[in-house]
């Protein structure tokens, strides 16, 4: 039987503190994560113990257009710690943060959006840099 396999096209580069537009970024510290163990993955499918070290963004160009469906990735600024839990919708109830994120963003209970740490929101078809459990 034949495995259905998705291919992003996200290019992943080495953590840098200058963009190509000239922005100064805060990187991860160089011993954050291994660059061979790190993977992209659709936020629902993160799994309690895996690392979450980073986000993939759409492209724009200046006019906020998309570009070619390209996207960038941003390094989260701190070594993460392995997730507590699996990814699960996101629950505005959580905390007042979240209440917060929910009414900014408005984003109610039993929407489609999700979180992987309780707080931090989602849309359902974001894609993560994750360390998987087994390459920890």
């Amino acid at each position: 039987m034949p495995v259905t396999i998705a291919f992003h096209r996200v290019v992943v580069r080495a953590p840098s503190e200058e963009t190509a537009t000239g922005w100064h970024v805060v990187i991860p510290p160089a011993d954050a994560f291994d660059p061979l163990h790190v993977r992209v993955t659709p936020v629902a499918e993160v799994r309690a113990g895996d690392t979450v070290i980073g986000t993939i963004q759409p492209h724009h160009d200046h006019l906020l257009n998309p570009i070619d469906r390209a996207q960038w990735v941003s390094y989260f600024s701190h070594a993460s710690k392995p997730q507590t839990g699996d990814a699960h919708p996101f629950d505005p109830r959580h905390c007042g943060w979240c209440t917060h994120n929910g009414q900014l963003r408005q984003i109610g209970a039993g929407s489609d959006w999700w979180t992987v740490d309780g707080c931090t929101t989602y849309s359902p078809d974001s894609l993560l840099l994750v360390v998987p459990r087994e390459l920890v």
